[in-house]
């Protein structure tokens, strides 16, 4: 058996406007998970360093429990004493999919542990039953830009990764919960807003997979999360403004918020990251603009093999 096991997940944007918990976007932004194998007698153990690190030190145990009490159960095994590093690189609670990544990158590595093999249709059947919802957890496990559908028996998605674009996202000082940011979205909605959000999401689908980016800027609306979620992050008009005009081709909230994506082509990128940022100043709120590239990979494994290999 497997001794020691590495896995690099990648961060993600969700929803990308009108696609609400089904679209998602793998960035190049990592957090990484080593997960080894103890003596009987010994302890497990978790140890957090990095983005959030005291945080996660104080506050990261039960979370870590909870994924590991669903695989045994899921699995019906006992995991044996383990000894599990996190390395944050993903912002938290900031709509960057730091809850998804800690989801697939701890299953992975017990799933390669206790199986000497990895299943990715079975890590993403148990990271949606964690998680909740598709979005994130898919584009986090295979990369690329991810569209899922999941109900209680089946898991579908398909992934396609974009050419010549970038990811614009403006990261907020402050923390969002996804908890809060779900609790104020409508029980019911119109047929109207309906109607509008399938037609933007299938365009926007249309644009990605193609690669023809001119309907971008009509494709990335909504009316089924954003206006009743605007009200709880600082600067989402102003910062949206400031990329389209600086040349995005549009511009949304990332997942649950607070941070503000845009997408444009490269040429563009830095002058809409600057146009973000200086939006922020203005309204004299912290904040840190990142211009991303989109991972074409999700997870990236690394067992004591490997590394003596």
């Amino acid at each position: 058996m497997t001794n020691r096991v590495t896995v690099s997940v990648p961060a993600t944007t969700a929803n990308l406007g009108p696609g609400f918990d089904v679209f998602g976007l793998a960035l190049e932004m990592r957090s990484t998970y080593t997960v080894e194998v103890l003596s009987p007698e010994e302890k497990w153990s978790v140890y957090f360093e990095g983005t959030g690190a005291d945080v996660l030190n104080e506050k990261g145990f039960k979370f870590v429990s909870e994924v590991m009490d669903y695989f045994e159960r899921a699995e019906s095994v006992h995991l044996p004493p383990l000894r599990i590093n996190v390395h944050t690189g993903i912002p938290l609670t900031r709509g960057l999919g730091s809850s998804a990544s800690a989801i697939v990158g701890l299953l992975s590595c017990f799933e390669v542990l206790m199986n000497e093999h990895f299943d990715t249709g079975k890590v993403l059947k148990y990271a949606i039953a964690i998680e909740g919802h598709p979005d994130n957890v898919t584009a986090s496990l295979v990369g690329g830009f991810t569209i899922a559908a999941s109900d209680r028996s089946d898991v579908a998605y398909m992934k396609v990764v974009p050419q010549n674009l970038k990811v614009i996202v403006t990261v907020p000082s402050s923390f969002l919960s996804t908890k809060k940011a779900r609790a104020c979205l409508p029980d019911m909605y119109s047929r109207g807003d309906a109607i509008f959000n399938i037609g933007r999401a299938s365009m926007l689908s249309a644009c990605i997979f193609s690669g023809n980016y001119d309907l971008l800027s009509f494709a990335l609306h909504d009316r089924l999360h954003e206006r009743y979620r605007e009200k709880l992050v600082t600067g989402f008009h102003e910062v949206s403004r400031a990329a389209d005009r600086a040349g995005a081709y549009g511009s949304f909230l990332s997942g649950a918020g607070p941070s503000i994506a845009a997408l444009a082509d490269p040429a563009k990128a830095e002058k809409v990251a600057k146009a973000m940022q200086k939006a922020m100043i203005e309204l004299d709120a912290e904040a840190e603009t990142f211009v991303l590239g989109i991972s074409s990979q999700g997870v990236i494994l690394q067992t004591a093999d490997d590394e003596k290999a």
